[in-house]
């Protein structure tokens, strides 16, 4: 595969193919989201079948904001759609305009949340964001059934980020979405700074085997 301008020397696999370790500007956070940003699709090979899958991703145990311990593949990934966004609840730039367009997002997609689709919000500072901080932050932006926050233990936390090319340092964390089809082992890198509109479509095309 040739390399793309998102593309930073990792051992991390995920960040291989997507490049987002280490982006532009537009995806660091706290900066501009600058217009221009591509949208990046790739399959995942090494996850095409349920055993590779599950070995890919693992199955770290994370809590969501309900409490609950999921672990991350098997209750999370494993036979829909995902979009999956880092933030944390003391930022006070990118995250909450990420959260905010998510919302739009969920309103276009609400016949399909929960069924098909899931917003997966991962915190990076999980010392602070406890379930109980996560589940009070989610409802600023009415976050319904069908999107779930999660903490974890900081060790687990690094473990998916890691998993997922995400930089284990909040003032880093990646603001670009992460939309995955578990069952086509088909993802795509969205730019947050997209409108609600291009996004719902973006995702409605992975979570429908559309891929161009």
């Amino acid at each position: 595969m040739p390399a793309h301008p998102f593309r930073f020397l990792t051992v991390i696999a995920f960040a291989a193919v997507f490049g987002v370790v280490s982006g532009p500007a537009a995806l660091a956070h706290g900066a501009g989201h600058k217009p221009g940003d591509r949208v990046v699709t790739r399959d995942i090979s090494a996850s095409d079948t349920e055993d590779k899958a599950r070995e890919y991703f693992t199955d770290t145990v994370l809590v969501s904001h309900t409490g609950e311990k999921l672990k991350f593949y098997s209750d999370i990934l494993a036979g829909r759609t995902v979009v999956i966004s880092f933030m944390f609840t003391a930022c006070e730039d990118a995250c909450p305009l990420i959260n905010a367009t998510l919302q739009r997002v969920q309103e276009r997609l609400k016949d399909r949340m929960g069924k098909d689709i899931l917003f997966v919000s991962i915190t990076v500072d999980p010392k602070v964001d406890t379930a109980a901080v996560m589940a009070d932050y989610r409802k600023q932006f009415k976050a319904g059934p069908g999107w779930l926050y999660v903490t974890g233990t900081e060790k687990n936390i690094e473990a998916v980020g890691n998993k997922m090319g995400q930089v284990f340092e909040k003032e880093a964390h990646l603001t670009a979405l992460l939309v995955g089809n578990t069952k086509t082992a088909r993802w795509r890198k969205i730019p947050a700074n997209l409108s609600d509109t291009v996004i719902a479509a973006q995702v409605k095309d992975i979570a429908d085997g559309i891929y161009d």
